[in-house]
């Protein structure tokens, strides 16, 4: 009797713990429609030793491992210097083909002056923008061999002289959360839907809100570019993304890079007609 007990306790356990566990996604409900993500990985640079952090690095394992597509936005100044571990990373998370390297700015820098606020691409000059978008393409080209084609403004800040901006550089083709106004720079803008997302709160991965999120309002998109920064994620967010990751790969719903994505859609509306 007391074995038998035991062989029910120790079947009855791993279902309990499953009700707080990742195994507890496996419960959700299959997505009435499918439209694919955009996995936005924002803030890619080196720390102050060169070194590439153990967080970054883990995503490069999770693109390999699992085959999904990821885009990574680069932040330029990180290309300066002699850092041939880090460039060889980034040239060989491109040729998996599965990884886009976007330009995240230069330097993304926030500061205030005359006590207004500025962004790199907000508020400031144009001699500024345009040095910083050629500086950075020309260390693209000269550190990984190929000029970024997608653009996503630090903090998301966007002004009229970075449409123009971006209006003279013929290699970047899509811009990544752009405003209605970007459209004037001629290139395909692809929007964000605020509640669906990797993070919410910013820097917090949340499974439940995404999943909710998705489902609100799959029926009326083409796609969601969902917004993530990984340096941020302790062990506990990472797993909280793993979910998320586990949600998009079990229900077939389609990643795809900024740029590839761009190139199949006929308009830059993000709406279903």
């Amino acid at each position: 009797m007391r074995r038998r007990s035991l062989l029910l306790l120790a079947t009855l356990l791993p279902l309990a713990a499953g009700a707080g566990s990742p195994l507890r996604a496996q419960a959700d409900p299959p997505p009435a429609h499918i439209v694919p993500v955009v996995i936005k990985l924002d803030d890619l640079r080196t720390n102050a030793s060169g070194w590439l952090s153990t967080h970054w690095r883990r995503v490069g394992d999770l693109v390999r491992d699992r085959r999904i597509q990821v885009s990574l936005g680069v932040i330029a100044d990180s290309l300066e210097g002699d850092k041939p571990a880090y460039f060889k990373w980034l040239r060989e998370m491109h040729d998996t083909g599965l990884v886009e390297l976007w330009f995240h700015g230069y330097d993304h820098k926030e500061w205030e002056e005359n006590g207004r606020k500025l962004e790199e691409f907000h508020g400031t000059p144009y001699a500024l923008q345009k040095e910083h978008f050629v500086k950075s393409q020309a260390l693209a080209r000269a550190k990984l061999g190929f000029p970024f084609t997608a653009f996503g403004a630090p903090f998301n800040a966007t002004d009229a002289v970075t449409d123009r901006v971006l209006a003279e550089d013929p290699d970047i083709k899509v811009v990544l959360y752009g405003t209605p106004a970007d459209r004037a720079s001629g290139k395909v803008i692809l929007d964000r839907v605020y509640k669906v997302n990797i993070e919410q709160p910013l820097f917090v991965p949340n499974y439940e809100k995404f999943v909710a999120g998705y489902n609100h309002y799959a029926a009326t998109r083409h796609y969601f570019v969902i917004q993530g920064h990984a340096n941020k994620w302790d062990d506990a967010r990472w797993a909280e993304f793993l979910k998320i990751v586990d949600y998009i790969t079990r229900n077939h719903i389609p990643t795809v890079t900024p740029t590839t994505l761009a190139a199949t859609l006929q308009t830059s509306s993000p709406e279903k007609p």
